[in-house]
């Protein structure tokens, strides 16, 4: 088993999951935040969609796609493209992570330019959408809505990675 292809396939399910909640919102509460979050849940799943495009460019070497404006929101069928699109990259950047290779990370520090090898830039990708999934599940939670389970576990169960020994 390869543990990051398994921690991105985890990524992938749990955006999927928080999407599905997400579909059922309203106009309005798309439009919600809470204090020390990074925004809207509209604009916090705009902005997780454009980075997980953004970190499999760089990890490929490609140019970084157009991102979606976080406002007005752009719609379920724009995000779930750039979901799709960004979950499965990312996958097969997992299948890569072990070969030789570096990014150039330039953009984000306009007085320096940093290299690393690209395996490490997973790391940001897991890391950085799970704190905003996390973050999202607070304004649900705020909003009075069920978060969905998000967590290891869960993935364990529903990708039949764990089996039943005895009752």
């Amino acid at each position: 088993m390869n543990l990051s292809i398994e921690l991105l396939k985890h990524n992938t399910m749990m955006n999927d999951r928080l999407i599905e909640v997400c579909r059922r919102l309203t106009d309005e509460q798309l439009e919600s935040t809470v204090e020390g979050t990074y925004g809207t849940i509209g604009a916090t799943l705009v902005h997780v969609a454009d980075a997980q495009r953004s970190y499999a460019a760089r990890f490929f070497g490609g140019e970084r796609p157009q991102h979606l404006a976080e406002t007005p929101f752009p719609g379920f069928a724009a995000l779930t493209a750039a979901f799709d699109d960004g979950n499965r990259l990312l996958v097969q950047a997992a299948a890569e992570a072990d070969t030789d290779g570096y990014v150039i990370i330039d953009d984000d520090d306009p007085d320096t330019t940093w290299r690393m090898h690209r395996s490490l830039l997973l790391l940001q990708a897991i890391n950085h959408g799970t704190e905003h999934r996390s973050q999202i599940a607070t304004i649900l939670t705020q909003l009075g809505i069920t978060a969905p389970e998000m967590d290891g576990w869960t993935f364990f169960f529903d990708a039949n990675h764990m089996e039943k020994l005895q009752d």
